[in-house]
């Protein structure tokens, strides 16, 4: 069997160094490539379009498009009317408890007496109240329409309350 001795690190480089031989052409080779890339076919200039006659065929192009759309658009078709659903939606169903709480709530202030010159306001809440109640009924899941009946009530019996007190 042939045992190998170790090497070291610096015998390693030195054995690397004496391998490497620079090699110079024995002749410059550029001439020659130049030579070659002369010979090579050139290609032609392209062939320079007036930017009008492109604009026009953009334009024509697009025309065609969309009339080629227009003519292959579906019929129109009518929607039938949308049919209120007969269960209430939880807006609704929110307002119908609040409402029932208010008119239990006013009930139970409605015996007192009301000043002669608080009534104009009152009016106008309950009007309001009447309204969004309305409102309620065109937009039936309106979180916005809910909270103005909900702050109108209160406003409501905010003021009976302080009629109370008067």
């Amino acid at each position: 069997m042939n045992e190998r001795t170790p090497i070291g690190e610096a015998e390693l480089r030195m054995a690397l160094r004496g391998l490497r031989h620079d090699i110079e052409p024995a002749h410059d080779l550029w001439p020659g490539i130049a030579v070659r890339i002369e010979a090579l076919p050139r290609p032609r200039a392209p062939h320079r379009r007036s930017p009008w006659l492109l604009s026009l065929a953009t334009a024509a192009s697009l025309a065609g498009a969309l009339g080629l759309a227009w003519h292959l658009r579906p019929p129109a078709v009518e929607t039938p009317p949308v049919v209120a659903s007969a269960a209430p939606t939880l807006v609704e169903r929110e307002a119908d408890i609040l409402t029932v709480q208010y008119q239990a709530a006013l009930r139970e202030l409605d015996p007192h007496p009301v000043p002669a010159n608080w009534q104009p306001g009152i009016e106008a809440l309950d009007r309001s109240a009447l309204e969004i109640r309305e409102a309620l009924r065109a937009q039936p899941d309106s979180r916005l329409l809910l909270e103005r009946l909900r702050t109108t009530y209160t406003r409501r019996l905010a003021l009976a309350r302080r009629a109370l007190y008067a």
